[in-house]
């Protein structure tokens, strides 16, 4: 199955969108977890998290399901995704 920006989107709550986006006010980007572009700017970060547990904060962790799902969506996105994995 191809993993799509569609599938990925979903696994995102409103609560984490609205989180991220306060968050992330000073960073470089914003992170805004409802956009691709975003999203990808940040996916070795988002990786990282979902795969420790550490992020969703306040939610169930990421199913072991969830997290190869972003992390073959990341890599279909961006060739060079392997050298940017930081988890």
């Amino acid at each position: 199955m191809t993993v799509t920006w569609d599938i990925i989107k979903g696994y995102f709550t409103d609560m984490d969108v609205d989180h991220m986006k306060q968050v992330s006010g000073s960073w470089p980007k914003p992170l805004d977890l409802h956009d691709e572009q975003s999203v990808l700017y940040y996916a070795a970060q988002i990786h990282a998290s979902v795969k420790s547990g550490t992020m969703p904060i306040g939610e169930p962790r990421w199913s072991q399901q969830c997290v190869d799902d972003f992390y073959q969506w990341w890599h279909s996105m961006d060739p060079a995704a392997d050298a940017k994995r930081i988890g």
